[in-house]
């Protein structure tokens, strides 16, 4: 069995004294195997005795350093030299992997390159490397991750050069599961066809984008689709308020009464409901509207927990569909004819309570850290780390 030393936290080194005038020394010795790193043969003859001073993780509030004695050998076998080779340290590095973890660590906890080059004693570019290894090595332990039974897809603007990106989010775990450039079947096919176990996907929420509608088809055959509450309220919304612009113009730019059309009336104050009863005394037509514009919002807000519950709302719905196609006007015929595309989904909605606002949440959070960057070109340096920080909840200062 390994030796293991908790103070060093290194396994097969042993400690053998310390030293602390200002930084804590560790003269430690290595027990483990040696062994030629191209041939594996044990066979070795020692050439020379040097000693390393590499930086270590931290004991309290002090810095420490491990002090090594290594060994130059010739290989018997294969009769190559080389340096001894020791766990947890990389060769020709002055640190230990766990001062570059720390390192990394603080830095995505919040801590600036600048102060973490002045509290570790490097240079910045060393904190960036440094932090950029720990996200590639995070990222690695989840290439080969299976597709997750719910997931959410939605496109973010990366760059006026790139265009826009995917996000894909596994939307049980509230975790982002990759970020793909491109929004296009072309882009993203490539992608997709790497995921491994698509067919464990179950549930795919989206947007009403028929681009994303046909690549969930395409490549997630097992997987229902599910549109996005929030985005097939502010279609109605919008097309609302269209209409409304067409029947009184100058009391669609009312800033006090839009406000009041938006909401719920049951989050109307009484004051405010006063107000909003006049207006809509004073205009019969868009009393109308609006009316039915609230009885196909509680329709599509509706959340049921069974198959029977769900049928009793279908032909309210679809009567709805039928009036809002059936009318004069042209913005209401649109969105009669997107609701009438997109039915089953929408339906889909009643009995599923995940919603996309998981992703958006993300995308609060990548632009964050696209803000704190004063923007990013490499594309691949911003999926490591919205891929990893955003997946953790937290985000990197840099400055």
């Amino acid at each position: 069995m390994p030796h293991y030393d908790p103070i060093i936290g290194l396994s097969d080194f042993k400690l053998l004294s310390t030293r602390e005038p200002g930084a804590i020394e560790l003269f430690v010795e290595y027990t483990g195997r040696t062994a030629c790193p191209h041939c594996n043969s044990e066979k070795l003859r020692k050439k020379e005795t040097f000693l390393r001073r590499l930086k270590h993780t931290s004991i309290g509030l002090q810095r420490s350093v491990l002090v090594l004695r290594s060994h130059k050998f010739q290989c018997r076998s294969c009769g190559r030299y080389f340096n001894q080779r020791f766990p947890g340290i990389k060769p020709g590095f002055r640190c230990t992997e766990p001062f570059r973890e720390e390192v990394a660590i603080k830095h995505q906890e919040g801590l600036s390159k600048s102060a973490s080059a002045r509290i570790f004693r490097i240079s910045s570019s060393t904190v960036e490397r440094c932090f950029k290894h720990y996200l590639e090595l995070k990222a690695s332990h989840r290439q080969n991750a299976h597709c997750p039974r719910v997931l959410g897809i939605d496109e973010k603007f990366f760059t006026k050069k790139a265009g826009y990106m995917t996000t894909l989010c596994d939307l049980k775990k509230n975790k982002v599961f990759d970020l793909i450039l491109g929004r296009s079947e072309l882009s993203l096919k490539e992608k997709l066809l790497k995921i491994p176990e698509r067919h464990r996907c179950k549930v795919i929420v989206m947007d009403l984008s028929e681009t994303f509608r046909s690549i969930a088809r395409k490549y997630f055959t097992n997987a229902l689709i599910v549109a996005d509450r929030f985005h097939v309220v502010k279609l109605i919304n919008l097309q609302f308020l269209r209409t409304w612009g067409e029947l009184d113009e100058e009391g669609r730019k009312n800033r006090g009464l839009l406000s009041l059309m938006r909401r719920h009336p049951e989050n109307l104050k009484p004051e405010q409901a006063a107000r909003l009863q006049k207006y809509l005394d004073k205009h019969p037509p868009i009393r109308a509207i609006y009316e039915f514009k609230q009885h196909l919002m509680c329709l599509v807000l509706a959340r049921v927990s069974t198959v029977r519950q769900a049928r009793k709302l279908i032909p309210a719905f679809l009567e709805a569909i039928e009036m809002l196609k059936n009318s004069g006007f042209k913005h209401m015929k649109t969105l009669g004819e997107t609701l009438e595309n997109w039915q089953e989904e929408i339906v889909r909605m009643w009995r599923f309570s995940k919603s996309n606002s998981i992703t958006e949440g993300f995308h609060n959070k990548m632009e964050e850290i696209l803000r704190r960057a004063y923007g990013m070109r490499n594309f691949e340096n911003f999926r490591l780390r919205g891929f990893i920080t955003v997946r953790s909840g937290r985000w990197c200062v840099i400055s």
